[in-house]
């Protein structure tokens, strides 16, 4: 009995570590040992990294005193998630030295670094609603610190609209877990797993989660504020904090125990639009972080398209489940060591050698799903998923895979010609970047192809018609691109404010300037593209409208009264 409760206490005290630590540390920032804590912040990931590796599984302790008791576990997707998060925190701590450097915010950098990171991992193993709705909380707002850590108006308006859609989603997320309880009678997570699920909280659980993975249309912070917040910040946004959104539907709407066909088309039609919109937008920005931000919204849109698959039944929730997590590891380890590499592009004084750009062009195309890549496996994953659900899964998957990974490609090229243009603001070539985004790119080439559970998945993805299947769209995004390239740096605008122009201008000026060199335009011709360029201006007015939180937040809101009389 005396050893039952020693081992109790034992397993409590070391899950309270993952937490507790960088919230430890968050505390001493405001003493003199911030210095203490500034040199040794990598090593608040730490205790995390060692629990995901070595505690056994279905570890589970009561801890009493935490708020009205909580409860704290380690499941098998809980531990990838806390070991993909760990890591990209660990190195996220040696690329903060660059934000360290700066004495004035150094304080307020550190405290939401460190209380966006205890957020992050008390999250992922909190097994009761209480504990988890309070870390999901702690992480979320926490993270607004970051986001305006520069301090300038473009990090204070991206700061803006981050905690107003945040807010949207945290009383979409609380309503949704007080429905559930009632209904559970039980504040464990594990007892969610059996409740029916009313249109309702299928709706809120999209809107609570949906805001952190960028879902359409509450993606607008995510550009802004992957722009505004310092790269290191970044890095764990894009890499780790993004995917407590997916782990939240895991979590809550676990596929295999949950199956809703008509929720499921929901997540499938706004995954889809949001994989293509993101490649859209990105290729309108001229920003490194703006494009990542696209990108990522592209990403978890595929992402979202198969957690929508694992909803349509039971069976293909449990076949959905592991090309899930595939799809979650690579995007997390590419997206984390591009920022990295973004990171060690702006601190350098002079331009990147071909050979580091080529570095850099790997975890991008991965993303796309280049041969032999991890990208490969997951999207290899995917097809097979679909070969397995049938008609018209697999019809569709033959096209739209295949888009997505051309528009990846055109996007992630982008990028690389956005890195190539930036301005040098470093003076020297810091080793800690250069090495903290060879580690991270050492993870995202070999990850997927040592881990045992993608294994058979690795496999097949290197059978000849697999190999042939990811090149060619990969081939094709490349062509594309520079046809992109060649018709729209010689387009000719007519407004004055050209560096303001959106793509949809663009699309429009280039039509109507090689329109308008034929020689055999007519006048009635000429009078309706002096209409068309006129009306460019107008479409400019109505997408920024549109672009505004509230005009979103109403429209989100009709969509959802419309899906919600549609389900029922």
């Amino acid at each position: 009995m005396i050893s039952a409760d020693i081992q109790a206490m034992g397993h409590a005290l070391f899950l309270s570590l993952v937490a507790g630590t960088p919230l430890l540390m968050a505390a001493a920032c405001c003493t003199p040992m911030k210095k203490t804590v500034a040199r040794c912040l990598p090593l608040a990931a730490v205790p995390a990294f060692v629990i995901a590796l070595t505690a056994p599984v279905d570890l589970v302790a009561e801890i009493g005193w935490f708020f009205m008791g909580g409860r704290m576990g380690l499941d098998e997707i809980g531990r990838i998630f806390l070991c993909l998060s760990a890591f990209i925190w660990f190195l996220a701590g040696f690329s903060s030295r660059s934000v360290l450097k700066n004495k004035q915010g150094q304080t307020h950098y550190l405290f939401f670094f460190l209380t966006s990171m205890a957020g992050n991992f008390g999250l992922i193993l909190a097994r009761g609603l209480l504990g988890y709705y309070l870390f999901f909380a702690l992480m979320s707002f926490a993270a607004y610190g970051l986001v305006i850590q520069k301090g300038t108006e473009e990090a204070r308006k991206a700061g803006r609209i981050y905690l107003i859609l945040v807010m949207i989603g945290e009383i979409a997320l609380f309503t949704a877990l007080i429905i559930l309880a009632h209904k559970s009678g039980s504040l464990a997570i594990d007892d969610i797993a059996g409740v029916s699920y009313q249109p309702l909280v299928l709706v809120l659980l999209f809107i609570g989660f949906g805001v952190k993975i960028g879902v359409l249309p509450l993606h607008g912070w995510m550009v802004p504020a992957y722009q505004a917040a310092p790269i290191p910040a970044a890095a764990v946004l894009a890499g780790a904090m993004v995917n407590a959104g997916i782990l939240g539907w895991l979590r809550f709407l676990p596929p295999g125990f949950t199956s809703c066909p008509q929720g499921a088309v929901l997540f499938i039609a706004a995954g889809a639009l949001a994989a293509v919109y993101g490649v859209i937008t990105g290729l309108n920005h001229k920003q490194a972080g703006a494009v990542l931000g696209c990108s990522s919204i592209s990403q978890m849109g595929l992402i979202t398209v198969i957690f929508g698959l694992g909803l349509l039944d039971h069976d293909a929730g449990f076949q959905a489940t592991p090309v899930l997590i595939l799809y979650v590891v690579n995007h997390s380890l590419a997206k984390s060591s591009l920022f990295f590499g973004y990171d060690f592009a702006a601190s350098r004084g002079r331009m990147l050698s071909h050979l580091q750009m080529a570095a850099i062009l790997l975890p991008a195309l991965t993303l796309a799903g280049l041969p032999l890549t991890g990208g490969a496996i997951a999207k290899n994953a995917f097809k097979e998923l679909t070969v397995t659900l049938g008609e018209p899964w697999y019809e569709l998957s033959t096209l739209f895979l295949p888009i997505t990974a051309m528009g990846t490609t055109m996007l992630m090229l982008h990028f690389i010609c956005v890195l190539k243009r930036m301005e040098k603001s470093g003076n020297s070539d810091r080793a800690g970047s250069r090495i903290v985004f060879t580690v991270s790119f050492i993870a995202t080439a070999i990850t997927l192809w040592l881990w045992p559970a993608a294994g058979i998945f690795a496999s097949h993805s290197l059978a000849g018609i697999k190999l042939w299947q990811a090149f060619w769209p990969v081939v094709g995004g490349c062509l594309l691109f520079l046809a992109w390239r060649r018709i729209f740096s010689r387009e000719k605008p007519t407004l004055n404010d050209q560096n303001k122009q959106t793509t949809f201008d663009t699309i429009l000026f280039t039509i109507v300037n090689l329109l308008q060199e034929k020689e055999w335009q007519t006048p009635q011709q000429g009078k309706f593209l002096s209409y068309l360029s006129g009306f460019v201006p107008q479409l400019r007015r109505s997408e920024k409208i549109m672009g505004r939180w509230k005009v979103v937040g109403l429209s989100y809101l009709l969509l959802c009264l419309c899906l919600l009389f549609w389900l029922l």
